[in-house]
Protein backbone atom coordinates (compact mmCIF):
# COMPACT_ATOMS: atom_id res chain seq x y z
CA UNK A 1 0.00 0.00 0.00
CA UNK A 2 1.57 3.26 -1.37
CA UNK A 3 0.97 6.07 1.13
CA UNK A 4 0.50 9.35 0.10
CA UNK A 5 3.55 11.81 0.58
CA UNK A 6 3.10 14.56 3.27
CA UNK A 7 3.44 17.75 2.19
CA UNK A 8 5.04 20.41 4.48
CA UNK A 9 3.52 23.54 4.64
CA UNK A 10 4.95 26.48 5.62
CA UNK A 11 3.65 28.65 8.76
CA UNK A 12 3.30 31.64 6.47
CA UNK A 13 1.49 29.52 4.00
CA UNK A 14 -0.52 27.92 7.16
CA UNK A 15 -1.10 31.96 8.52
CA UNK A 16 -2.17 32.56 4.89
CA UNK A 17 -4.96 30.00 5.20
CA UNK A 18 -5.88 29.86 8.56
CA UNK A 19 -6.53 33.75 8.33
CA UNK A 20 -9.45 32.70 5.62
CA UNK A 21 -10.50 29.82 6.31
CA UNK A 22 -13.80 29.38 8.09
CA UNK A 23 -13.07 26.54 10.43
CA UNK A 24 -9.97 26.42 12.86
CA UNK A 25 -6.36 24.14 12.51
CA UNK A 26 -3.37 24.23 14.36
CA UNK A 27 -0.05 23.93 13.13
CA UNK A 28 2.75 21.89 14.02
CA UNK A 29 5.77 21.04 12.15
CA UNK A 30 4.61 21.75 8.52
CA UNK A 31 1.45 20.29 9.16
CA UNK A 32 -1.95 21.37 10.06
CA UNK A 33 -4.67 19.69 12.24
CA UNK A 34 -8.09 20.31 11.88
CA UNK A 35 -9.28 22.06 15.39
CA UNK A 36 -12.42 19.87 17.12
CA UNK A 37 -15.05 21.34 18.52
CA UNK A 38 -15.87 21.10 22.02
CA UNK A 39 -19.08 19.49 23.94
CA UNK A 40 -21.15 21.56 26.34
CA UNK A 41 -19.24 20.45 29.66
CA UNK A 42 -15.66 21.17 28.18
CA UNK A 43 -17.47 24.77 27.10
CA UNK A 44 -18.98 25.89 30.57
CA UNK A 45 -15.83 24.63 32.25
CA UNK A 46 -14.03 27.15 29.81
CA UNK A 47 -16.59 29.79 30.66
CA UNK A 48 -16.71 29.75 33.77
CA UNK A 49 -12.52 29.81 34.29
CA UNK A 50 -12.33 32.80 31.68
CA UNK A 51 -15.02 34.37 33.63
CA UNK A 52 -13.36 34.01 36.93
CA UNK A 53 -9.93 34.80 35.88
CA UNK A 54 -11.00 37.91 34.81
CA UNK A 55 -12.98 38.98 37.66
CA UNK A 56 -9.81 38.67 39.75
CA UNK A 57 -7.25 40.29 37.02
CA UNK A 58 -9.38 43.25 36.03
CA UNK A 59 -7.28 45.83 38.57
CA UNK A 60 -4.30 44.10 37.27
CA UNK A 61 -2.49 44.85 34.06
CA UNK A 62 -3.59 41.63 32.71
CA UNK A 63 -5.97 40.28 29.35
CA UNK A 64 -7.68 36.87 29.49
CA UNK A 65 -7.94 35.54 26.11
CA UNK A 66 -10.55 32.65 25.15
CA UNK A 67 -9.85 29.94 22.40
CA UNK A 68 -10.40 32.65 19.68
CA UNK A 69 -6.92 33.75 20.17
CA UNK A 70 -4.19 31.97 18.67
CA UNK A 71 -1.39 31.30 20.36
CA UNK A 72 2.17 31.03 18.57
CA UNK A 73 4.75 28.97 20.58
CA UNK A 74 8.14 29.73 19.24
CA UNK A 75 10.51 27.28 20.41
CA UNK A 76 8.16 24.07 19.04
CA UNK A 77 7.13 26.45 16.14
CA UNK A 78 3.64 25.43 17.39
CA UNK A 79 0.49 27.48 16.40
CA UNK A 80 -2.64 26.42 18.74
CA UNK A 81 -5.81 27.57 20.37
CA UNK A 82 -5.98 27.07 23.58
CA UNK A 83 -9.04 27.22 25.66
CA UNK A 84 -7.77 30.57 27.92
CA UNK A 85 -4.74 32.30 27.87
CA UNK A 86 -3.77 35.31 30.29
CA UNK A 87 -0.72 37.96 29.59
CA UNK A 88 -0.14 40.44 31.80
CA UNK A 89 1.64 43.26 30.77
CA UNK A 90 1.83 44.63 27.03
CA UNK A 91 1.07 41.54 24.92
CA UNK A 92 3.39 40.23 22.22
CA UNK A 93 2.53 39.24 19.30
CA UNK A 94 3.66 37.58 15.47
CA UNK A 95 2.94 40.80 13.45
CA UNK A 96 0.98 44.16 12.95
CA UNK A 97 -2.10 41.76 12.50
CA UNK A 98 -2.30 40.77 16.64
CA UNK A 99 -3.92 37.25 15.91
CA UNK A 100 -0.55 35.09 17.42
CA UNK A 101 0.00 35.99 20.76
CA UNK A 102 3.40 35.26 22.13
CA UNK A 103 3.94 36.15 26.19
CA UNK A 104 1.24 34.51 27.84
CA UNK A 105 1.70 34.19 31.43
CA UNK A 106 -0.67 31.20 31.75
CA UNK A 107 -2.34 29.01 29.77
Amino acid sequence: MDKKPKTFITPEDYLEIERQAEYKSEYYNGEMFAFAGAGNNHNLIAVNITTFLHNQLKSKDCFVYNSDMRLFVESFGLYTYPDIMVVCGKPKFTDERKDNVLNPLMI
